[in-house]
């Protein structure tokens, strides 16, 4: 007779990942500093992963700042929840105009491919428009 268990599985499972040498080397570095094995630092990074997931998205405000001195662009996050992240702080003027340049190339062919006519528009579902008709 073969019986079925339901829930968690039996047992234990192995997991792997290819990475670059250098990262590999990093890896047994961090791990000789924790005193930890290789093993129990890949176990803890995936738990923590499950089980205080980050989410995908978070809520926050781009900030670009000019810095005279530097004739160059800061760029950094400010999240809703008042941590700010530094994402770069030598952006040049060429790659500012390219990005404005480019941003307001998508923004106006997103616009077009919602049918966005009025400036305070926003998008809705398109099954409310099916509903209404």
């Amino acid at each position: 007779m073969v019986s079925f268990q339901t829930g968690k599985s039996v047992g234990n499972k192995v997991v792997m990942a290819k990475i670059a040498r250098e990262d590999f080397i990093a890896l047994q570095n961090h791990c000789a500093v924790k005193n930890e094995t290789i093993n129990a630092v890949i176990r803890k990074a995936i738990l923590n992963e499950i089980t205080e997931p980050l989410p995908h998205m978070l809520a926050g405000k781009n900030s670009f700042i000019y810095n005279r001195d530097k004739d160059n662009f800061s760029w950094s996050v400010m999240l809703d929840n008042g941590l700010r992240i530094d994402m770069e702080d030598n952006l040049s003027f060429a790659f500012m105009a390219q990005l404005q340049n480019t941003a307001a190339r998508v923004i106006d062919e997103r616009n077009t491919y919602v049918r966005k006519e009025m400036n305070d528009s926003v998008t809705v579902p398109s099954k409310i428009v099916r509903k209404g008709m």
